[in-house]
């Protein structure tokens, strides 16, 4: 076996695991919702298929979560299960049958969010240990009925989860929440017996532990997520303070395992392509250096089966916890082991659907796997033979066009797809040359390489016109053409076009990116959109020694998720970019000069140019749907052919019209 750490065995507690890969628990907002909107509602049936699909795919521990255990701390985001209510149980129950059916153990996690709470629809106080303010709202500090009445509905909660099949509890001690605010020096500024010194700060955390313990017995395994680092100095919690409370809690004998993680609340939890994959791993590291017997979980952008073999390797670890890699390929675990590694469909962290989601409120999916909150109707075993397979043709190679192709294929039709270009993959070939988003191309990649084992015949360098799609005789055309990127096209929030955008020298956001260059040494990026081209742009421009300013009137690129946001501004500023936000475009003059507005101040403010860049919305390219939607049977289109959206809309389309072929 080429990963045989990772598949060995593994025991937590009272039970085995079939191998060191654990799902981690992670915010999905697929609970089935209180009748009441707003309030808290449970875990069902809908996550229960979600955490199945892994468990079907090889995963050794599932753990759902985060899981709450009380009504002060319910209302973080919509939608969040509640654990102490007695009739969460059977609610459990629909979540850990299919998980347990398929092999895997199924643990939860159990959590206060502590500070991390806003009363904006329950109007209850945050609370925490102090006041440190840790969210958007000051806290009040816990009185000891309270911390006693918490612990309670700890053991309710995790006895709850028990009852409901559940076969491990992971009581949440990071990310800025409760526990973790207890623990933490910079959070905990009390002077009772649960403030000062680290016995003191550990207190709460021990009680916790103990009450779980007694509520669930000696059959259920019981353990904790770990602040591996803060990051923020010697002020608070580093890796050695974590592998010290970890050791602690193993000498009492209160965890079956560790699982490690960094950061407080906010930025820094779902990192993007920006960070390297591990980039955590030293937090388990140390911990595993201190504890004798326990198991520690590694955990942040474990992406493929050679990097997690690796961190078992190298002892710093006992098991990996993969989520990202896991929701983008259910089946990563079962291709690991059955040395199918390269077929994997890669994570690429371009967190958008994911954690992009669920900061705009909205349940996660997948840029890379469709199926993703749509189990029922997408998931594993939906996808059957067609009823009368024919002959089908994609024209444009892009990810749309590609998805179409290889569903369509998988299908049992006969498939073509015709690319004009020398390369597969469409736009994301531009899109994977911005700094750090070289992850990108797997959204090609992999397309690519199921195209090839599903036996699709790929013609690049071959123009899909009318006449060449009609001479293969087709029964179904997907029309995958893709859109074309403007200087002019309409923006909510800036009036388009910009005066003088006709001129020469200055260039749409992709003639930028093929001509970065040959750029001048004067350049003005204006982004009307939000996204992520006009600072990669900016960014790229000036780690090249031109003088960059980056025009936008948002006040902040809000079509990216805060993480990513979080990334890549800082990278540009750093890199010498001048970043001028609220700002529009008034005017581009004949010698090269660009007349800017403030928008909160109404200044303006002139510039020397040698080149503008305007990142505005495209428009498709359809023609030829509209020469063929008489001429064959079923006509469909696909991906920016329809509007010029984001990737996670064009692979999408790609597959729903595959599946109705």
């Amino acid at each position: 076996m080429r990963y045989p750490r990772l598949f060995e065995p593994l025991a937590i507690g009272p039970w085995t695991a079939r191998n060191r890969i654990v799902f981690g628990s992670h915010f999905t907002m697929f609970s089935e919702p209180s009748p009441v909107y707003g309030e808290p509602g449970y875990y069902g049936e809908r996550v229960g298929r979600y955490l199945a699909e892994r468990a079907r795919g090889g995963a050794g521990v599932i753990i759902l979560g985060q899981t709450q255990v009380h009504p002060t701390t319910a209302y973080q985001m919509s939608n969040n299960a509640a654990a102490w209510r007695e009739e969460s149980v059977e609610h459990f129950e629909r979540v850990t049958q299919p998980i347990r059916e398929h092999g895997a153990l199924a643990f939860i996690q159990l959590a206060h969010n502590g500070g991390v709470n806003a009363g904006a629809w329950s109007k209850l106080p945050a609370l925490a240990p102090s006041h440190v303010v840790n969210y958007t709202e000051p806290p009040k500090p816990l009185e000891k009925h309270e911390i006693r009445d918490i612990v309670d509905h700890f053991a309710r909660s995790a006895l709850n989860a028990a009852r409901g099949g559940f076969q491990g509890i992971e009581i949440h001690g990071a990310h800025g929440y409760l526990i973790h605010e207890f623990l933490s020096p910079k959070s905990n500024q009390r002077t009772d017996e649960y403030g000062g010194p680290l016995e003191n700060r550990m207190r709460f955390a021990v009680q916790v532990l103990r009450a779980v313990r007694a509520a669930v017995g000696d059959g259920v395994a019981v353990g904790m997520r770990m602040v591996g680092d803060e990051e923020i100095g010697d002020s608070g919690l580093g890796p050695e303070d974590s592998a010290e409370i970890g050791a602690r809690l193993e000498e009492l004998g209160l965890v079956d395992f560790l699982n490690s993680s960094i950061g407080l609340s906010g930025l820094g939890q779902v990192r993007p392509n920006y960070s390297e994959p591990g980039f955590a791993t030293y937090t388990a590291a140390a911990t595993k250096r201190r504890v004798r017997q326990v198991p520690v979980f590694a955990a942040h952008r474990i992406l493929t089966p050679a990097q997690a073999e690796a961190i078992l390797e190298r002892g710093e670890a006992d098991a990996v916890t993969v989520v990202r890699a896991q929701i983008a390929d259910p089946e990563w675990a079962a291709k690991a082991r059955e040395d199918r590694a390269p077929e994997i469909r890669r994570c690429t962290g371009s967190n958008q659907s994911c954690y992009g989601n669920l900061l705009q409120g909205l349940p996660i999916n997948c840029v890379q796997n469709p199926a993703v909150g749509r189990e029922t109707e997408l998931g594993a075993g939906t996808l059957v033979p067609a009823e009368e397979p024919g002959r089908v043709v994609v024209v444009g190679g892009g990810p749309a066009g590609l998805e179409a192709a290889w569903v369509a294929a998988a299908r049992g039709h006969r498939v073509t797809l015709l690319e004009r270009g020398a390369e597969l993959g469409g736009k994301i070939r531009l899109a994977q040359r911005l700094p750090g988003r070289a992850e990108l191309a797997d959204f090609a990649d992999w397309r690519i390489g199921e195209c090839e084992r599903r036996g699709v015949d790929l013609r690049t360098g071959q123009v899909g016109s009318r006449e060449s799609v009609l001479a293969l005789e087709p029964d179904a055309v997907v029309v995958a053409t893709g859109g074309r990127a403007t200087k002019t096209g309409s923006a909510k929030w800036h009036a388009m076009p910009v005066p003088g955008s006709e001129r020469d020298f200055v260039l749409d956001h992709e003639q930028a990116l093929e001509r970065i260059d040959e750029l001048g040494p004067r350049v003005l990026v204006l982004d009307v959109v939000g996204h992520i081209e006009g600072l990669g742009i900016a960014e790229m421009l000036a780690e090249r020694g031109r003088e960059v300013s980056l025009a936008m009137p948002l006040a902040t690129p809000s079509n990216l998720d805060g993480e990513t946001a979080g990334a890549v501004l800082p990278r540009a500023v750093r890199a010498g970019v001048n970043w001028l936000p609220s700002t529009r475009l008034a005017k581009i003059g004949d010698g090269g000069e660009a007349r800017l507005v403030d928008l909160l101040s109404d200044r303006e403010l002139c510039i020397a140019v040698d080149h503008v860049v305007i990142r505005t919305h495209g428009l498709p390219v359809d023609d030829l749907y509209w020469e063929l939607r008489d001429e064959v049977p079923l006509v469909a289109r696909i991906g920016d052919a329809i509007a010029v959206r984001p990737a996670d809309r064009a692979i999408f389309d790609g597959h729903r019209v595959a599946r109705e072929l």
